[in-house]
């Protein structure tokens, strides 16, 4: 888990503010990808879950509820997949022995599969470091 800033205008006064968020791109299981059932007669799988939901851990904190997110798939070709579509939810985080606080998070609800790729078959290829 990382996170993104990002600057919007999407609010009542159409202002640019500056926004930080949670996002989970991709597990960092190296192995992943030999884990993604990809259908027979098919070259991509665009999106996958985990198999259980899990709580997510921040900073030594541990979200209140269970979530099972959806990550960008592989292909077997030249390919790669990379978020379409994504959503803002919040997440609730309680501490030991320190309360409860909630962070906005990054939620991937569709994946696209192209060609315009810089490391096929490489999932974390379209990161980037800042």
């Amino acid at each position: 888990m990382g996170i993104s800033d990002r600057v919007t205008n999407e609010n009542s006064n159409c202002e640019m503010r500056k926004e930080k968020r949670l996002c989970y791109i991709q597990p960092c299981d190296s192995n992943i990808s030999k884990r993604i059932k990809i259908p027979k007669g098919k070259t991509c799988q665009p999106t996958f879950q985990l198999l259980k939901a899990e709580k997510f851990i921040f900073s030594g904190c541990s979200s209140t509820q269970s979530y099972k997110p959806t990550f960008c798939g592989v292909c077997l070709d030249k390919r790669c997949c990379v978020p379409n579509k994504s959503k803002m939810i919040t997440i609730q985080f309680d501490c030991p022995n320190e309360g409860s606080f909630k962070w906005k998070m990054l939620w991937i609800t569709s994946c696209v599969c192209q060609r315009n790729c810089r490391d096929p078959g490489d999932i974390f290829s379209e990161l980037k470091i800042l």
